[in-house]
């Protein structure tokens, strides 16, 4: 496929997302950049021939953000975020990722969506694609300290899906402006919210020709149900130093509360986000002309 026909399809792409599917945010990553990434994981793992990761972003209403909270503080509720913050924006891109890959289909590739949260993990509680370290090699944003996505639109209130596929699309250019993390303004403000304390130490990932560096998530501590400090209510206490057997007890023998089960929750997902909702990454101003004027220039 020569260089404009490549240009051509990576358009029409870019275009079906944004436009027609209308989703915030669209970015390339070429296959190389994530050589590094977990084995098992990579996207030549799943699609031997793959060439590009294709990922989309949606902005999470920020006003959902701001009324997220405790059930039993004044003026907040987790209702809005959970669901238009969460559910239906996993949908959404859902919904797009299928549309991409059934263009690219179309065109004569192969293309593989995978689910943006939690659908029978290959790895357990551990997602089978990393869609956020996809994003950064798409040239989405950068790490934060607390390992979110930060992007100069949204900061860390966006939602991911990533499509890998053997087209040969044009990539995006890795984010190269201001740093998008600010620990020393800010305070570490992700660490001194985390409920459950679940970040510790710092490790580090090579995406491209980049080193990032971010904290050390304990993943079995992120989910704990702990009710005096988090956003559920469970009256098992964490232990110290929680494992994952640990959190499979509590699953078996929690019950839900009334209002979670408003929520249509039936299962013991997490529902905190404090490192979300007090992340004062910048953001535009005016976000939708800088996503417009950002991504036409990939």
């Amino acid at each position: 496929m020569s260089m404009a026909a490549e240009t051509d399809l990576t358009e029409a792409a870019r275009e079906l997302a944004l436009e027609r599917m209308g989703v915030d945010l669209f970015g390339v990553a070429p296959v190389h950049r994530l050589a590094e990434a977990p084995e098992g994981r990579r996207p030549t793992d799943y699609l031997p021939n793959a060439k590009s990761v294709v990922v989309c972003a949606a902005k999470i209403p920020d006003t959902t953000i701001d009324v997220a909270g405790r059930y039993d503080e004044p003026g907040k509720t987790l209702g809005p975020y959970m669901w238009y913050g969460y559910v239906t924006l996993n949908w959404d891109l859902s919904s797009a990722a299928n549309r991409v890959a059934r263009f690219l289909e179309a065109k004569g590739f192969k293309a593989l969506p995978f689910p943006p949260t939690g659908v029978l993990y290959k790895y357990g509680t551990v997602g089978d694609f990393s869609h956020r370290h996809a994003a950064v090699a798409a040239g989405l944003g950068q790490f934060g300290f607390s390992g979110l996505l930060l992007t100069p639109e949204f900061g860390p209130r966006q939602r991911l899906v990533s499509i890998i596929t053997d087209a040969p699309l044009t990539a995006s250019p890795m984010y190269d402006a201001a740093a998008l993390c600010q620990p020393n303004a800010c305070g570490y403000a992700c660490i001194k919210v985390c409920p459950t304390k679940a970040m510790t130490g710092k490790t580090s990932v090579n995406i491209g020709d980049e080193t990032f560096e971010y904290a050390k998530l304990k993943g079995v501590k992120c989910k704990w149900l702990y009710a005096e400090r988090g956003y559920r209510r469970t009256k098992v206490p964490m232990p110290e130093n929680p494992t994952d057997d640990d959190w499979r007890s509590v699953q078996a023998t929690t019950k839900q509360h009334p209002f979670d089960a408003g929520l249509n929750q039936h299962a013991f997902v997490p529902h905190c986000g404090a490192c979300i909702f007090h992340c004062t990454s910048p953001r535009f101003e005016d976000s939708t002309s800088a996503s417009i004027k950002r991504q036409g220039a990939n």
